[in-house]
């Protein structure tokens, strides 16, 4: 890896004080370098302004903007460095050396600029799941599109050569478009999988507790936007995923009836 490849951090936040406090620490403490950070901010009023003139990242702006894909998109148009990595507000790296670790083993694989690759995550703020690790290796193409084994995005790190072949998020696809780039990703570039846990995922987010009906819909419309589809016809690829879908259900439901009887809440 170029001793001197850039690392461009960036942090989409709308009124998260404390989140963004803990995620401008985080990237404050990484040893990697050289490391811009760029926060896009949703117009959060005072208080979050003070905070980002106070830690004084690379880029800050606090503006009305169109939703979280529009401030990430914004942010990468920003980005000056060779890789890419989104780190959300309340989301952290898990330890100083996270970021060294990420770019260390996208530069093992190759150009940093033409890769990307992901590591593990550890839930926290979900008393259900705190300190559960999250990742999949080896990465297989067809249980990744189908939603089986998906990749944490805030684990993730893209060089930017790729990033800009790829293009924008897409604002308009909704809670999913993180799972669509990375789906284009994938058909362009074979991913690295990184061992190691890179950071902390805050789980309360909209798209961690959002019906899993809804999930698999936005699945099944990502492959029809890319044309993957592991069967060949698209048909085939529909009823497999819905299979997927019918049996990710059952098996909450049936997590969900357990954990009522356990704790006294089914009468």
């Amino acid at each position: 890896m170029p001793t001197d490849a850039t690392l461009s951090v960036i942090t989409i936040s709308y009124r998260d004080l404390a989140g963004l406090t803990r995620t401008l620490e985080s990237v404050a403490e990484q040893t990697y370098a050289p490391l811009e950070h760029i926060v896009i901010d949703g117009g959060s009023g005072p208080s979050v302004e003070q905070l980002l003139e106070r830690a004084n990242p690379s880029y800050w702006q606090s503006e009305p903007d169109a939703g979280r894909y529009d401030a990430m998109n914004q942010g990468i148009d920003r980005a000056t460095g060779d890789v890419v990595w989104l780190m959300h507000s309340g989301d952290c790296f898990a330890s100083r050396d996270s970021a060294a670790i990420g770019m260390a083993a996208l530069g093992a694989a190759g150009a940093v600029r033409d890769r990307w690759g992901y590591g593990r995550v550890r839930i926290v703020g979900d008393p259900r799941r705190d300190g559960l690790e999250w990742g999949y290796s080896p990465f297989e193409m067809r249980p990744f599109a189908l939603g089986i084994r998906p990749i944490p995005h805030q684990a993730a790190l893209f060089g930017m050569d790729l990033v800009r072949d790829l293009g924008h998020y897409d604002v308009g696809f909704g809670l999913a478009a993180d799972h669509l780039y990375m789906l284009e990703a994938a058909q362009r570039e074979q991913p690295v999988v990184i061992d190691a846990v890179l950071c902390d995922f805050d789980a309360g987010g909209a798209g961690s507790v959002r019906p899993q009906r809804e999930h698999f819909a936005d699945i099944r419309r990502s492959l029809n936007v890319t044309g993957y589809h592991p069967w060949g016809r698209r048909g085939l690829t529909t009823v497999a995923s819905r299979i997927v879908e019918y049996t990710a259900r059952s098996k909450h439901t049936a997590r969900t009836v357990l954990s009522r009887r356990t704790h006294g809440g089914d009468r």
